[in-house]
């Protein structure tokens, strides 16, 4: 077997690799946001705060809206 030659399963690892390290940057930058928010020494800590609050609060209100239509479209 060649060692310089890549594999598919080499290759497909690379891409993977490649694809979860651009995946984990976001998760890293709300970790960040996070640490920020509890040292609470920030400008932007309220900032920080509201925009936690409003993308927690934001999947519920759609998910209860979509209930509500969904019943109302069946009632009718």
């Amino acid at each position: 077997m060649a060692t310089g030659r890549s594999t598919p399963a080499t290759h497909a690892a690379a891409r993977y690799r490649k694809l979860f390290a651009a995946l984990r940057f976001p998760v890293r930058e709300v970790e960040h946001l996070h640490e920020i928010e509890q040292k609470g020494e920030s400008a932007e800590t309220p900032l920080i705060a509201i925009l936690g609050l409003i993308l927690f609060l934001l999947p519920i209100f759609a998910v209860m809206l979509g209930l509500a239509f969904g019943a109302y479209y069946l009632a009718r």
